[in-house]
């Protein structure tokens, strides 16, 4: 478990690297009093582990930008990719101006995976209103464009992106946001790969391939579940895709069985074995706990999803 004395730990993502796993995640002081007031307190912490259990806390990674950059307030999630011996962080950054209703990618990189420079002060993406919602469309001053989740597939790299679809009526759908790179600097924002998907949003993404079977993992709120038939529970999903880039099928999505954790990520150990990592929402009491649980073994159902051992 990861657990920080005066802070709450959220949203998360690992990275395994010389024997040794890096945790990176969200935190902010619990001093604050209020847990609903940590999103525009939120900077990325950093603690190693050997087993996934056991965490040695090291110091931030990054905390928010220079007044009137596009990450002023605060840094929320990201991932992390290695290409050609640099570490690049893509994170999520929030401003003063708009109170967090405006989000939009930024790009630091590391040597080390300890000390990082961002690439810019401007965001590297940020929501297209020709298939995005957008702070210039309704619901007005507010842009979801969060979470990216970066990955090479047929020689580009790629980004998930948790969007929405334009909002006309007030029910949109979440949307799986794209963006395409040749070299992890230039990005394209493309048209979404998901229509109608039947989730308010899609939160904390993640690709990956399980015994020759593609899924997406994500996270949503009950309230947020549109789609009939889905379980609606808050929690983190699997949903079967036909491959990295979808399609994905949003409406065979099941929730893993793990009541009370959020923003899960699954981390596939040295020997093929997956386990899930996520926060824990609330404690015995029902305040929030802020700490990442325990690794959780998971396994593939006949559905093409995931469950924890043990779970049908």
């Amino acid at each position: 478990m990861i657990a920080i004395d005066g802070f709450w730990i959220w949203d998360s993502w690992y990275i395994e690297h010389a024997g040794s796993w890096h945790a990176f995640y969200l935190k902010a002081p619990t001093a604050l009093g209020d847990p609903d007031l940590r999103h525009a307190n939120a900077r990325i912490g950093h603690s190693v582990s050997s087993d996934l259990a056991e965490w040695t806390a090291l110091p931030d990674a990054l905390g928010p930008g220079a007044d009137g950059d596009f990450d002023d307030l605060a840094v929320w999630t990201g991932s992390i990719v290695r290409h050609a011996g640099v570490w690049h962080l893509f994170y999520t950054g929030v401003e003063k101006r708009s109170r967090t209703k405006i989000q939009r990618v930024g790009h630091a990189t590391s040597v080390d995976l300890l000390s990082w420079d961002r690439v810019s002060n401007a965001p590297v993406t940020t929501a297209d209103d020709r298939w995005y919602s957008t702070a210039a469309r309704p619901p007005s001053f507010d842009e979801p464009w969060r979470d990216p989740w970066v990955f090479r597939e047929d020689g580009l790299w790629h980004m998930l992106v948790t969007a929405r679809e334009p909002a006309t009526d007030g029910s949109a759908h979440g949307s799986v946001g794209h963006c395409i790179s040749p070299d992890l600097l230039a990005w394209e924002v493309a048209r979404p790969l998901s229509s109608s998907s039947g989730f308010g949003q899609i939160e904390v993404m993640q690709v990956l391939q399980a015994r020759g079977r593609h899924l997406l993992v994500f996270c949503a709120a009950a309230s947020d579940v549109i789609a009939e038939g889905v379980p609606a529970v808050t929690g983190t999903y699997t949903a079967p895709a036909d491959g990295p880039l979808g399609p994905f099928h949003f409406d065979r999505a099941e929730p893993i069985h793990a009541p009370g954790i959020y923003a899960g990520r699954v981390v596939r150990k040295s020997r093929g074995d997956l386990v899930l990592l996520g926060f824990v929402d609330s404690d015995a009491g029902g305040a929030f706990a802020g700490v990442i649980c325990d690794p959780i073994p998971l396994r593939l159902t006949a559905r093409g999803t995931l469950q924890p051992e043990g779970e049908a």
